[in-house]
C-alpha cells in the first residue's frame, strides 16, 4: 500500500533526512520517499494505518496530514492554495521583522543614550525574536531532539543569546544591544523567505500539465449514441469521439475518421501529423481538423501525459550541494562553539573573575560566531545574480540552477524554437521553364488562404509580404494529408505534395528541379495538369545561433541536439552551426533518457528547450534553461528563463553563473575565516559583546557587498557580442531548415 503525507516545516536537506528516518522507524514501512520541493512523502507500507505515519512525523517535530492523490497522479486541489497561504503569513512575518528592526537598529548605533531607551528597544526586540524567531526557534528544538544542529540551531541561539544577555545588562546597568538580536532574525528571515517563495511555485509545472487534460469525453456506446462523461469515468476499451479543435483526453488508437493531429505537446514540432485509422495518438494532444473516434488503450496514470507529469515531480525533489553546506558546517560548527562558551565562563570564573564578566565573554563568544555572514553568503550573492541575469535576458528560478549551471559540461539542445524560429517560412521558390516565381506563389495563396494548415499559413503569410496579387480561387477542397484542390481564374489547380500530382497524372521532378535546400519540405504547384514549381518551406535559424553555439564553444562547452524531429533534418543543422553530437526522433521519455546516458557518464548537463514535450528533459538536466516564448509547462519546470528567447543567453547564463560561484565561495570564506579570526579572541576577552554585535554586522555588509560587486560586474558584461559571432550569422542568412512534412 502507498500513502502520500503532507509534510510542513522542512527547511533543509538534515530536516528530510529526519523525516524519512520518523517514517522508516514505523514498523511495516518498506519505504518513504521524502521530497522537499514538494513537501511531501511517498510511503510504501503493510499493515499500517496513515495515521500512525502522520503520528510519527509528528514526533520528529513536523507537521503532516495525509492526502488523496488523483488518479492521474496530481498535486491535491487545494495544495497551491496551501503554498500561497504559507508564502502570505512569510510575507507579513518578514514585513514585521523590518518595520521593527530598523528603528530598533538606529536607536541602538545611532542614537545617544536616553530614560527608557533599553525598554524600548526591549518592546521593540522582543516581537521579532519571538514570534518571527519562532520560524528558526521551532526547528532548532526539533534538531536537538534528535541531537543535532542546523542553520535553525546558529540562528536561534545567536539570537536568543544576544536578547538573554541585553535583558541582564538592562538591570544591570551594563551596554545593552537588543538590535543585535533583532537583526539576525531578520537577515536571516530574508533569505528563508526568498527559498518559500522558489518553492511556492513547485506544483505549477504539474497543475500547467493537468490543463492539458479534459475533464470530459463524449463516449461513443455500441449503438452510436455518444454521451458526454466524466474522464475519470472513461476505461480502456472506450471508443470517444474527439471533434476537430479539441483535445484528446486518452491515450488511444483511431479507429474511424481522418485528420492532423497537433502533437507539438509531444514532439516540440509546429506541424501537425496526418492521422486516420490505426494511427496511436496520446492524451493532450490537439485534433486540428476533422472529427475522430479513438478507442482509449490507456488512460489517467497510463497516459504519456500523466508519465511526464511524475518525470517532472520526481526530479524537481533533489536539494543541492550548496543548499546544504550550512547545514553539514552547523552539525559540527554549533557544538563547538557552544563547547568554546562554555569553556571560556569556566576558565574566567577560574581565575578568579566575576562572573558577569565570564557571561560577558561567552556571550561574545555566541554573538560573534553568529551566522548572518554565513546565512547571507548564498542568498545575496543569489540576488545579485539574478538582478544581472535578467538584464541579460536570463530569469533564475533559484540557486540550485545557478549552483549546477557553472559547472556543466555539455549543452543539450531542443532544435525547434530554441535554436529556429519554430515555425515554417518560405525559403526559395523552384518554378518551371516560362514560370514566374510570383505566379507560382500568387497560386498557391489562393487555394491555402482556405486552410488552417501552418504551411498554408507561410505560403499566405509569404505572399502578402512579397505584394503578391493573389488570384480569386473557388471549389477549394482539402484532401487529407494530400493538400488541396480547386479553380484559380476558371483552371483547375492543386498544391501539395509531390505524390499528389503524381497521383493526378502531373509529372513533378521531371519539369522542376528538385528542391535546392537540404531537409525543406516542398509544396508543389500545378495548374491545368502542369506542374509550374515547389515552394520549399523550412524552420529557420535564429539569428544568433551560430554566435550561441561558438559563445559556448569558447566555454570550453560541448553542444548537442536531442530533437523531435527527423534525422535528416536535425543532422542539418547541426552540420551548419558545427554542433558536436544529435539524436533525432526523440519522444520525451527517449529525450530524458539521452541526458540520463550523458549523466552516467560523468557528464554534467544543461538542456534547453520550449516546449511541453522537453519538459521531463528540463527536469531531469542538471540545470534546464527554457526559451521564453516556449509552453508554461517548459518555463515552470527549468531552473532558469531565457527572456529575449536569444540562445546567446545561454552562455551569459553560464558565465554569470560562474561568477557567482566564485563570489559564493569567496563570501562563505570570509564567514568561516572571520570566525576563526574572531571566536578566539572572544574567548580571551578581546572582543566585548557590543563589538561582536558590530563585527558580526560588519562580516554581513562584507558578504552583500561582495555579492553586490557581482551584479555591477555581471551587467558590466551582458550584452557584448562577438563580431565573429555576427559574422556567422550573416553568412548562415538564407539557409534553409527542416520544417517537417505535411
Amino acid at each position: 500500500m502507498t500513502s502520500t503525507l503532507t509534510i510542513s516545516g522542512m527547511t533543509c536537506a538534515s530536516c528530510v533526512a529526519h523525516v524519512s528516518r520518523a517514517l522508516r522507524s514505523v514498523p511495516g514501512v518498506t519505504e518513504a520517499a521524502v521530497n522537499l520541493a514538494t513537501e511531501e512523502a511517498t510511503v510504501r507500507h503493510d499493515g499500517v494505518g496513515p495515521e500512525q505515519l502522520v503520528r510519527a512525523v509528528e514526533r520528529a517535530g513536523y507537521e503532516a496530514s495525509v492526502v488523496a492523490p488523483a488518479a492521474d497522479g496530481a498535486a491535491p486541489n487545494d495544495d497551491g492554495a496551501r503554498r500561497a497561504a504559507e508564502l502570505r503569513r512569510a510575507r507579513r512575518l518578514l514585513a514585521v521583522a523590518v518595520v521593527l528592526t530598523v528603528p530598533a537598529t538606529i536607536l541602538g548605533m545611532g542614537v545617544p543614550a536616553f530614560a527608557g531607551k533599553d525598554w524600548v528597544m526591549l518592546a521593540l526586540t522582543v516581537p521579532v525574536w519571538a514570534v518571527v524567531g519562532w520560524e528558526f526557534h521551532r526547528g532548532a528544538l526539533a534538531q536537538a531532539r534528535h541531537g543535532a544542529a542546523n542553520m535553525d540551531t546558529l540562528v536561534s541561539l545567536g539570537s536568543t543569546a544576544a536578547l538573554g544577555y541585553s535583558i541582564f545588562a538592562t538591570f544591570a546597568g551594563q551596554p545593552a544591544y537588543y538590535e543585535t538580536s533583532a537583526a539576525i532574525v531578520t537577515l536571516i528571515f530574508v533569505g528563508t523567505y526568498l527559498e518559500a517563495a522558489a518553492r511556492g511555485k513547485s506544483d505549477t509545472a504539474m497543475r500547467a500539465l493537468l490543463a492539458l487534460r479534459p475533464i470530459v469525453a463524449r463516449r461513443v456506446a455500441p449503438d452510436g449514441s455518444i454521451s458526454e462523461v466524466s474522464i475519470d469515468d472513461v476505461r480502456a476499451g472506450d471508443v470517444l469521439q474527439v471533434p476537430a479543435g479539441e483535445r484528446i483526453a486518452v491515450d488511444g488508437v483511431v479507429v474511424d475518421g481522418r485528420s492532423a493531429i497537433d502533437a507539438s505537446m509531444l514532439t516540440g514540432e509546429p506541424l501537425p501529423v496526418d492521422a486516420g485509422p490505426g494511427t496511436a495518438v496520446h492524451a493532450g494532444t490537439v485534433n486540428a481538423d476533422g472529427t475522430l473516434h479513438v478507442r482509449a488503450t490507456a488512460v489517467g496514470a497510463g497516459t504519456m501525459l500523466a508519465r511526464i507529469l511524475e518525470i517532472v515531480r520526481a526530479a524537481q525533489g533533489s536539494t543541492p550541494p550548496v543548499q546544504r553546506l550550512a547545514d553539514r558546517v552547523a552539525a559540527v560548527f554549533v557544538p563547538a562553539i557552544l563547547g568554546i562558551a562554555v569553556l571560556s565562563f569556566a576558565g574566567w570564573i577560574v581565575s578568579g573573575h566575576p562572573w558577569p564578566q565570564a557571561l560577558a565573554v561567552a556571550v561574545a563568544v555566541v554573538v560573534v560566531a553568529c551566522p548572518c555572514a554565513l546565512g547571507l553568503a548564498t542568498p545575496t550573492a543569489i540576488v545579485a545574480a539574478v538582478g544581472a541575469g535578467a538584464r541579460a535576458g536570463v530569469l533564475f528560478k533559484d540557486a540550485a540552477a545557478l549552483e549546477r549551471l557553472s559547472r556543466v559540461d555539455d549543452v543539450v539542445f531542443d532544435k525547434t524554437g530554441t535554436l529556429t524560429l519554430g515555425h515554417p517560412t518560405l525559403v526559395h521558390v523552384a518554378t518551371a521553364p516560362g514560370t514566374s516565381e510570383l505566379d507560382v506563389l500568387g497560386i498557391a495563396a489562393a487555394l491555402e488562404r482556405s486552410s488552417t494548415h501552418p504551411l498554408a499559413r507561410a505560403i499566405a503569410a509569404a505572399a502578402d509580404e512579397r505584394g503578391v496579387a493573389v488570384p480569386a480561387a473557388r471549389d477549394v477542397v482539402t484532401q487529407r494529408g494530400a493538400g488541396l484542390r480547386g479553380r484559380v481564374n476558371d483552371d483547375p489547380a492543386l498544391v501539395g505534395s509531390a505524390a499528389f500530382l503524381e497521383h493526378e497524372g502531373i509529372a513533378t521532378v521531371s519539369r522542376v528541379a528538385p528542391p535546392a535546400y537540404e531537409a525543406a519540405t516542398p509544396v508543389w504547384v500545378a495548374r491545368g495538369g502542369v506542374a509550374l514549381g515547389a515552394l520549399e518551406l523550412a524552420d529557420e535559424l535564429r539569428p544568433a545561433s551560430a554566435e550561441a553555439i561558438e559563445a559556448l564553444r569558447t566555454l570550453g562547452v560541448r553542444t548537442r541536439i536531442v530533437s523531435g524531429d527527423v534525422p535528416v533534418a536535425v543532422a542539418a543543422i547541426a552540420r551548419r552551426l558545427g554542433i558536436d553530437d544529435y539524436v533525432a526522433q526523440a519522444t520525451p521519455e527517449s529525450k530524458g533518457e539521452a541526458l540520463r546516458a550523458l549523466q552516467r557518464a560523468g557528464r554534467r548537463v544543461a538542456f534547453v528547450g520550449d516546449g511541453i514535450n522537453d519538459a521531463p528533459a528540463l527536469a531531469i538536466a542538471d540545470v534546464g534553461l527554457a526559451m521564453g516564448g516556449g509552453a508554461e509547462v517548459a518555463l515552470e519546470t527549468a531552473g532558469a528563463a531565457i527572456l529575449s528567447n536569444d540562445p546567446r543567453a545561454v552562455a551569459a547564463a553560464i558565465r554569470l553563473s560562474r561568477r557567482t560561484a566564485a563570489t559564493i565561495r569567496q563570501n562563505l570564506f570570509w564567514a568561516f575565516a572571520y570566525n576563526i579570526v574572531l571566536v578566539p579572541l572572544a574567548a580571551f576577552g578581546q572582543v566585548q559583546p557590543i563589538l561582536a554585535a558590530a563585527a558580526m554586522g560588519l562580516s554581513s555588509l562584507f558578504v552583500v557587498g561582495n555579492s553586490l560587486r557581482l551584479g555591477r560586474a555581471a551587467a558590466g558584461r551582458s550584452g557584448q557580442r562577438s563580431a565573429s559571432g555576427a559574422t556567422n550569422v550573416r553568412r548562415m542568412e538564407g539557409r534553409a531548415r527542416p520544417a517537417g512534412t505535411r
